[in-house]
């Protein structure tokens, strides 16, 4: 974030040359044969600078392409109007003869000083990235920086033109000329003003959003080449921050390795942007925070990653990333967050030894075996993420783990039966996720009185038992938090317990699928923050639709289905306008639908199959337009479906199931009376257009799944509903984007 006006101080450097680090990690790892080509590609270059004689003519051609194919516009977020030239007038004004010394130095340098890899900046090679920045610095840069000598002879000169030339290079490697937003990249201003300010609702009016690159302590916006050389020369770039979702495409420059003085590093949501992590990164030891989520990443993360001990962030994730190396990562003694989920790493968990680490994601990758008994000594870990691996064994390594805040656990086969001393001194908690992962026992009572708990889900599971009703009676609003219950796909048995009102905060509760006996519990109506309500397929006792289910109008989605419901639908119904999913499916409702079920405007999902319904689809179906699932068979309705299926044009809905079939045929067999395993024939019972599936009430096995949208929740989007996924009926549709908890919590973009 930062201000309109902010001036800092000018950086001071004794020494800004290149020095030659031992450890520097550049060189490293290179084998022989990789060394030869590139003495090879060395003598190759310098037999062909005698060809730059006639380079004059070939610079003027790059530059009149680079101009043609990229007119170099910039848009502003403030003034979308105005328009900026990177290029200026195609030269930096020096002539020809000038700009080609310029260039001869320019390469001789990189080259002699292996700036670059040599094969990239040969004169076969001229539309490569680091060839084309060579060209753009020497010949076209307004700022005409001066170029270093090869011989270290103009050493003040060399990291004011690295930097330089390592962010053009970044920019031109990753598609700079078609991002949406150039950030003022390859301008005519110093690398420190390389940054658009955005503006956002959130911030005061004088502040913004900066993204591109930027200086610690910036001296003046130096917009004019006339302003004291000294300035622009010590000016260094602290922190790189490309604007997400820029259209960037390509890979990650080895260059930015030069940038040693570089503390943030964030190149992030960038769909193409591929290869692998440049090992020389390992260079940048002032690093502090790398961000690279949600590229498309691959290989092993780098071992000379093991350089960067002043890292604090370390964020990964959401990429294809195949390897790490425990050894490398514990050198950052300084680590503080470590993300590297939703990627495609096998084999063991790392053995970290990280005593500073409070944030570990380590999910959606191919982890098999254990916990490792190391695990114990990171003890300031407040949020670790081990979901959606393979992991087995024992989870009693996390009871001593006291500071644990987010648990996430959920999506592996733990062989583990948790009671009422499961992480009992675990009064931090604030988020617990088991779901689908194995465990056995019962639904220990001192989960109630977790004072900070919000999201407790342990569904799909072998719990057993009664809810712990005593537990849940003495909550209060200062006692509890919970907002999120899910306990659907286990064996518990008992009534909803008495004194489930108290749970004021609930948002989320799903208990279905289960053995649950006795009625429906109504101080259930009392939780009126609710918003999400799945009972069904339980064993609950025969009774009416539930008259306090009018009471909870913020309900976005309310799954009552098998739960031996009789009578009709209410007209008051309608007033739950909140509603996108609805599921009365397979009770013994009878009646027709009440009209007011048409201003239910937000439906996506409506399964009212397999109850003893009548009549016909009401008009007030036309107000429905963003229905997407609509199952209506096993019921007796007749007419049309007009309202549903007249004025959707190509906007047919996904899944459309109804009594619309017949047995009925012209074939000669019709008049033999056993047509389709049927004596008699039997007519359609609605008219149907745009039905998926059409099916006869004598045929018991058509849409006979069980058509169960249940809500598996994810930390890594708020546990908010992303989408609904009936299983073996598929994903209906995406319902909101996903809002990224790790950013939250860790501060990331």
């Amino acid at each position: 974030m930062m201000d309109d006006d902010e001036d800092g101080d000018t950086i001071i450097a004794d020494d800004l040359s290149i020095d030659g680090n031992e450890n520097s990690t550049n060189n490293n790892e290179i084998t022989s044969a990789e060394a030869a080509e590139r003495r090879y590609a060395k003598q190759r270059y310098r037999s062909w600078m005698s060809m730059l004689i006639i380079s004059t003519f070939v610079c003027s051609v790059l530059i009149a392409s680079v101009k043609f194919f990229a007119p170099g516009r910039f848009y502003s977020e403030e003034d979308t109007t105005t328009t900026y030239d990177i290029f200026g007038s195609g030269d930096n004004g020096m002539g020809d003869s000038a700009n080609q010394r310029r260039l001869e130095d320019a390469l001789d340098y990189l080259v002699t000083k292996e700036v670059s890899d040599v094969i990239t900046l040969l004169p076969n090679n001229t539309m490569s990235p680091q060839y084309m920045a060579a060209i753009w610095i020497s010949s076209i840069d307004q700022h005409r920086i001066n170029i270093p000598k090869a011989d270290g002879t103009s050493s003040k000169d060399e990291y004011p033109f690295l930097q330089r030339y390592s962010l053009a290079v970044l920019f031109l490697s990753t598609g700079g000329m078609s991002w949406i937003y150039r950030l003022n990249f390859l301008s005519g201003t110093h690398e420190c003003a390389w940054f658009t300010v955005f503006r956002s609702d959130d911030l005061p009016p004088d502040q913004g959003y900066a993204m591109g690159a930027w200086c610690d302590k910036n001296p003046g916006t130096l917009t004019e080449r006339d302003q004291d050389d000294n300035l622009w020369e010590s000016a260094i770039v602290t922190d790189i921050h490309l604007l997400p979702n820029n259209n960037a495409v390509g890979r990650l420059p080895s260059e930015l390795r030069h940038l040693r003085y570089l503390k943030t590093l964030r190149i992030y949501e960038q769909a193409f942007i591929v290869g692998e992590i440049p090992s020389g990164y390992g260079d940048l030891r002032n690093l502090q925070i790398l961000d690279l989520e949600a590229n498309q990443l691959g290989g092993p993360i780098p071992s000379s990653f093991k350089f960067l001990n002043k890292m604090t962030l370390l964020n990964l994730r959401r990429n294809r990333l195949t390897g790490i190396s425990a050894d490398a990562i514990n050198q950052m003694d300084k680590l503080a967050a470590l993300a590297l989920d939703s990627n495609m790493i096998p084999g063991k968990l790392p053995e970290f030894n990280l005593p500073n680490l409070y944030g570990l994601t380590l999910s959606d990758n191919a982890f098999t075996g254990q916990i490792p008994i190391s695990m114990a000594g990171l003890s300031n870990l407040e949020m670790l993420a081990l979901d959606h691996n393979k992991l087995t064994g024992s989870l009693d390594i996390l009871e001593g783990m006291t500071h644990l805040t987010h648990v996430y656990l959920d999506n592996n086969k733990w062989d583990h039966e948790i009671n009422d001393g499961f992480f009992a001194g675990h009064d931090n908690i604030t988020h617990l996720d088991m779901s689908n992962c194995s465990i056995r026992g019962i639904v220990p009572d001192h989960f109630f009185k977790f004072p900070k708990l919000e999201v407790l889900d342990l569904s799909r599971n072998l719990l057993e038992g009664d809810l712990p009703g005593p537990a849940i009676a003495s909550t209060n609003d200062t006692t509890t938090k919970l907002q999120y219950l899910s306990l659907h796909s286990n064996n518990i048995t008992g009534p909803i317990p008495q004194g489930i009102s108290k749970l004021k905060s609930l948002k989320h509760l799903d208990l279905s699928v289960n053995k649950m006996i006795g009625s429906i519990n109504e101080e259930l109506g009392e939780l009126k923050g609710l918003e999400y309500l799945f009972l069904g397929n339980n064993d609950f006792s025969a009774g009416k639709f539930p008259a306090w289910l009018q009471n909870l109008t913020n309900l976005e989605e309310l799954s009552l289905k098998n739960n031996n419901l009789s009578g009709e639908i209410p007209e008051w119904i309608g007033e739950l306008t909140r509603l996108v999913l609805l599921d009365l499916g397979e009770n013994f409702l009878n009646g027709t639908l009440p009209d007011s079920m048409g201003d239910l405007t937000k439906l996506w999902i409506l399964i009212l199959n397999s109850n003893n319904l009548r009549g016909s689809i009401p008009s007030s179906f036309r107000q429905l337009e963003y229905l997407e699932t609509l199952l209506i068979d096993d019921n007796s309705f007749k007419g049309n479906t007009a309202p549903v299926c007249e004025g959707r044009g190509m906007d047919r809905i996904t899944h459309f199931v109804s009594d619309c079939a017949s047995n009925s045929s012209t074939s000669a067999t019709a008049a033999s009376g056993s047509i389709g395993g049927w004596e008699d024939p039997v007519l359609a019972e609605i008219e149907c257009e745009c039905c998926t599936l059409c099916c006869l009430d004598e045929d018991i096995t058509c849409n006979d799944d069980e058509w169960i949208a249940h809500h598996e929740g994810h930390w890594q989007s708020g546990y908010e509903r992303v989408y609904w996924d009936f299983e073996e009926n598929g994903i209906v549709s995406e319902v909101t984007d996903a809002y990224d908890t790790l950013a939250q919590a860790w501060g990331l973009p």
